[in-house]
């Protein structure tokens, strides 16, 4: 199974900064929803350099960990999934110290391991 489809390596993969594990996870084309607007991803270098750059913003707050919780899942179709995950960053005691939470669209590709189409930020 790849990265993605275990969640204990996809983890990991996020803490250790693996950044083409991380893109590795993404279906292209994808897009990112946010009150703030929406993001069109069309390269994994673009994802890349947007883990990058968060995990910078979170080491510069001190957070140095951090920890998903599955908060539900729904069969859309056939092939897509909905998936909301809350993300706890953890910082050096293993406080949680800031939560996020995300809607995540998955499309099963033909080797039926779980992509990312579609991000939403829910808090």
């Amino acid at each position: 199974m790849n990265t993605c489809g275990a969640s204990s390596s996809a983890t990991g993969a996020l803490a250790a900064g693996d950044l083409k594990a991380i893109s590795g996870c993404f279906a292209l084309p994808a897009l990112v929803l946010s009150d703030a607007g929406s993001v069109p991803i069309s390269a994994r270098q673009e994802i890349e350099a947007a883990f990058d750059a968060a995990a910078e913003r979170y080491r510069e707050q001190g957070l140095v960990g951090l920890r998903p919780t599955l908060v539900s899942s729904k069969a859309l179709s056939e092939r897509l999934l909905s998936v909301d995950v809350r993300w706890e960053y953890l910082d050096e005691q293993g406080h949680s110290a800031q939560q996020n939470g995300y809607r995540y669209v998955l499309r099963l590709q033909d080797e039926a391991s779980p992509k990312i189409q579609v991000v939403i930020g829910t808090t």
